[in-house]
């Protein structure tokens, strides 16, 4: 046997700190890269920033989580993590079972859910499923009531036991009957169970009562401050894209330093100067890339979504990043930096330009729409409706199918709880 040596030559590309800076400069969202200027110019005696005016930074909500089950505001800053973590702290735990209690808090989502199985558990921590089941009864033995709990179903029951709840009826329903429940077959419930149909709303009432998302509890979220960095505007019959610079400081180079440079100074102090010198220098240069790169990428969105800038939201078509970048021949992670946190003032609002990037539906003739002209139609639909009478996610998606419009009834209610759109049983009682 023959062993032979071979050098392999590879190509990598190493990341300056010039380059890297500009990656997270082109990250920032405006009102982070207005922050992290100041920060700069009082470190680096070379930069000097123009003041501007007071910076009227819009306050931004994102859409209203508020729900029937939730309607409260918890003072402090507790989060759903440290709530849990408190009330192990004080159990008598196996050491084994308390690091899997960590574990599984740890992995809870937002609204207080775990979605790995008990395997799941048991392959990626090495334990045993007895310990697993364990650990899982401690986390949903906590409070709030629900927690650990891997669907909607599990949540809800976990809590009727809690409250010691003895009615089979609401068991039952909760079992079986949740999506009957949203879609308001009260009278065929009824006479599933064979019984009134008062009995059959004063169990729904008391299942209302109950919440859905118990960690959401502990998730309030605050409201978000942001500068838009683009504006869309309608010149001479066309749409153009240009950068919103108003609100950002115009970064200077004060020279006078360079002389002292030039001086006899030290070497620490000549070396301090020329280091700086050269940061100010890439800071200016890494700003000005920022501007270029989010004009050129806003540029090409809009000119894919020319139809949203005539008429609206409803006429976004669906778009990648993929596709952004192929047309500016750069990486798709550049994109991907360049609309996180970014907002546009348009015509039509103010949107982030994540907005714009959306999955499409199939339309009966080969064409596609997007995911979000598809919610459009549904908030239309919704919106048209006689309150005696709202309309089933199931009527919604027949009514879209008859526009050639190819969408299930479990895709419009995805995109209906993603509006947050009460159900139709809700919507009727909304009055």
């Amino acid at each position: 046997m023959e062993i032979a040596l071979a050098a392999l030559q590879e190509s990598k590309l190493q990341l300056t700190p010039q380059m890297r800076q500009s990656m997270e400069i082109l990250h920032m969202s405006a009102l982070d890269l207005n922050e992290y200027m100041k920060q700069q110019a009082m470190e680096n005696p070379f930069i000097e920033l123009q003041p501007v005016k007071e910076i009227p930074a819009i306050r931004f909500a994102s859409s209203s989580k508020q729900d029937w089950w939730l309607n409260v505001s918890l003072p402090g800053e507790a989060t759903l993590e440290s709530v849990l973590l408190e009330q192990i702290t004080y159990m008598k735990l196996d050491p084994a079972v308390l690091v899997l209690c960590k574990w599984i808090i740890g992995n809870l989502d937002e609204k207080g859910y775990l979605f790995y199985s008990k395997e799941e558990i048991s392959s990626l921590n090495g334990a045993s499923l007895k310990q697993v089941s364990e650990a899982v009864d401690v986390i949903q033995g906590l409070e709030p009531h629900g927690v650990g709990a891997s669907t909607l179903a599990e949540c809800l029951l976990l809590q009727l036991r809690q409250r010691q709840e003895v009615n089979s009826l609401i068991f039952n329903l909760v079992q079986h009957d949740l999506l009957s429940i949203a879609e308001g077959k009260h009278r065929q419930l009824a006479e599933k169970y064979e019984t009134e149909l008062s009995e059959i709303k004063t169990a729904i009432e008391k299942i209302s009562s109950l919440n859905p998302r118990p960690g959401a509890l502990y998730s309030w979220e605050k409201p978000q401050y942001i500068l838009p960095d683009l504006q869309l505007k309608q010149a001479a019959g066309e749409y153009e894209v240009s950068l919103d610079n108003r609100f950002l400081p115009a970064i200077s180079l004060n020279r006078s330093y360079l002389s002292l440079m030039e001086q006899h100074a030290s070497k620490d102090i000549h070396r301090y100067l020329k280091n700086n010198w050269q940061a100010a220098q890439d800071l200016s240069d890494s700003i000005e890339r920022r501007k270029a790169t989010l004009l050129k990428v806003a540029t090409v969105i809009f000119e894919v979504q020319a139809e949203f800038c005539r008429n609206g939201s409803s006429h976004i078509r669906p778009m990648t990043m993929k596709q952004i970048a192929e047309a500016l021949h750069v990486h798709e992670s550049t994109v991907s930096r360049a609309v996180s946190q970014k907002y546009i003032r348009t015509p039509w609002g103010l949107f982030e330009l994540k907005h714009f990037f959306s999955s499409s539906i199939k339309h009966a003739d080969g064409t596609t729409v997007s995911a979000i002209y598809m919610k459009e139609r549904i908030r239309e639909y919704i919106s048209a409706e006689q309150p005696a009478t709202p309309l089933s996610d199931q009527q919604i998606a027949a009514l879209l199918t008859s526009e050639g419009l190819l969408i299930s009834r479990r895709t419009v209610t995805k995109y209906r709880e993603q509006l947050n759109l009460k159900s139709s049983a809700r919507r009727k009682n909304r009055g």
